[in-house]
């Protein structure tokens, strides 16, 4: 199987009203990778070799998150940004705004309140494991690797954009929308 676009994660968090909030993820820039290569190489075959796909992705996060601890700790510099800044950046938030959907960055969403941190935490190992793995992986082997663990958690791979997705979710909000005429009632022929 040949990919010729750049799959993105779309996950989702449903709140308790019902509601529903997208990430869109976008894979980290070449020059991203190779600044963080090391990382990124040692975080993906610790995902394999100490927890595993299925549960590398709720943990991810977690894990990088140690890893660049120790990284400052041994380096002695914990000033400037990660690669965890670069996550954040890569990903927006699709978000119903009284019946118009709206796309903004991790960080502006964050801020805003439009979710919460332990909103994002409940996703945030799905869109790290998703990055490092399409960082580390070939791009044909993300479909069938990475977007059936992702699917266990309710994610989907996606070629479309942020604003793409965004505007389908218009589009299909609209076909759903339609006002149902009212159906004449059968007469039923079964015996009571």
């Amino acid at each position: 199987m040949r990919i010729d676009k750049k799959l993105n994660l779309v996950s989702n968090i449903t709140r308790d009203d019902g509601s529903v909030v997208y990430l869109h993820v976008t894979p980290l820039p070449y020059e991203v990778v190779e600044e963080h290569c090391l990382l990124l190489g040692n975080l993906f075959t610790n995902f394999i070799s100490q927890v595993g796909g299925l549960g590398a992705a709720r943990v991810a996060a977690m894990m990088l998150r140690k890893k660049i601890r120790k990284e400052q700790e041994l380096s002695g510099d914990s000033s400037g940004p990660n690669v965890v800044d670069e996550i954040q950046r890569m990903t927006s938030v699709i978000w119903n705004d009284k019946g118009t959907w709206k796309t903004t960055g991790l960080d502006s969403a964050l801020k805003q309140d439009i979710i919460s941190p332990d909103e994002y935490r409940e996703v945030e190992g799905e869109v790290v494991f998703f990055m490092v793995s399409s960082a580390i992986q070939k791009a044909e082997l993300i479909a069938p690797t990475v977007g059936a663990v992702i699917g266990m958690y309710g994610g989907q791979l996606e070629s479309s954009s942020a604003t793409a997705f965004r505007d389908s979710l218009l589009k299909s909000n609209q076909d759903t929308d339609t006002q149902s005429q009212d159906a004449q009632p059968e007469t039923s022929f079964i015996p009571s």
